[in-house]
């Protein structure tokens, strides 16, 4: 008889459910403080003793961003994480001045005629 047994999730103890649900309210809080935390007992549901809903969450914000770039959308929170790792002294553009900067590099103004806007 085939053995699938490695398919379910591996049952972990109340001990370490409970720190994970510590874990997960003390990043929301960080993230958003005013955000609607899941209770214990969702989280326990949820979590089926892994992290797959924040592997999911990674992969769903992965796509909007793709998505985003295939349409000449830059990510502003990408920018915001490239400047505090490689630029900790600089200043970021605000979200406005980040917009108009990706909008004058895709489309440049009618001054600069030698460079072509596609």
């Amino acid at each position: 008889m085939l053995d699938l047994s490695f398919l379910l999730p591996k049952r972990i103890s109340d001990e370490a459910l409970q720190d994970e649900y510590e874990r997960y309210v003390i990043e929301q809080r960080l993230n958003n403080p005013y955000g609607v935390l899941m209770s214990g007992e969702d989280f326990r549901r949820y979590s089926l003793g892994s992290n797959w809903l924040t592997g999911l969450k990674d992969t769903a914000q992965k796509v909007v961003q793709t998505c985003r770039l295939m349409v000449g959308i830059h990510d502003y929170e990408y920018y915001l994480d490239h400047m505090r790792s490689q630029h900790p002294g600089g200043v970021p553009f605000t979200r406005d001045e980040f917009y108009r900067y990706c909008l004058d590099a895709r489309f440049p103004s009618a001054g600069n005629i030698n460079k072509c806007p596609c």
